[in-house]
Protein backbone atom coordinates (compact mmCIF):
# COMPACT_ATOMS: atom_id res chain seq x y z
CA UNK A 1 0.00 0.00 0.00
CA UNK A 2 0.78 3.43 -0.66
CA UNK A 3 0.30 6.54 1.17
CA UNK A 4 -2.62 7.37 -1.84
CA UNK A 5 -4.45 3.84 -0.25
CA UNK A 6 -3.54 5.17 3.23
CA UNK A 7 -5.42 8.45 2.62
CA UNK A 8 -7.92 7.55 0.83
CA UNK A 9 -8.81 4.82 3.31
CA UNK A 10 -8.83 7.86 6.07
CA UNK A 11 -11.30 9.84 3.98
CA UNK A 12 -13.73 7.03 3.27
CA UNK A 13 -13.67 6.20 7.08
CA UNK A 14 -14.23 9.68 8.07
CA UNK A 15 -17.29 10.26 5.44
CA UNK A 16 -18.70 6.90 6.82
CA UNK A 17 -18.42 7.60 9.93
CA UNK A 18 -20.67 10.78 9.91
CA UNK A 19 -23.26 9.08 8.26
CA UNK A 20 -25.44 8.16 11.18
CA UNK A 21 -29.06 7.71 10.07
CA UNK A 22 -28.38 4.48 7.89
CA UNK A 23 -26.59 1.49 8.25
CA UNK A 24 -23.51 1.16 5.52
CA UNK A 25 -23.02 -2.58 3.65
CA UNK A 26 -19.98 -3.23 3.13
CA UNK A 27 -20.37 -2.50 -0.49
CA UNK A 28 -21.07 0.97 -0.06
CA UNK A 29 -18.26 1.28 1.94
CA UNK A 30 -15.63 -0.16 -0.51
CA UNK A 31 -17.61 1.63 -3.31
CA UNK A 32 -16.46 5.09 -1.03
CA UNK A 33 -13.28 4.27 -1.00
CA UNK A 34 -12.95 3.83 -4.85
CA UNK A 35 -14.19 6.72 -5.10
CA UNK A 36 -11.50 8.56 -2.77
CA UNK A 37 -8.82 6.91 -4.08
CA UNK A 38 -9.89 8.11 -7.70
CA UNK A 39 -10.50 11.46 -7.21
CA UNK A 40 -6.98 11.89 -4.70
CA UNK A 41 -5.11 10.08 -7.26
CA UNK A 42 -7.07 12.56 -10.15
CA UNK A 43 -5.98 15.96 -7.97
CA UNK A 44 -2.47 14.65 -7.54
CA UNK A 45 -2.37 14.52 -10.93
CA UNK A 46 -0.25 17.54 -12.92
CA UNK A 47 -2.47 18.97 -15.48
CA UNK A 48 -2.01 18.56 -19.40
Amino acid sequence: MNEDHIIAAILAAGLISQNKDDAIEPKDAVGLYGLCLSELIASNRAPK
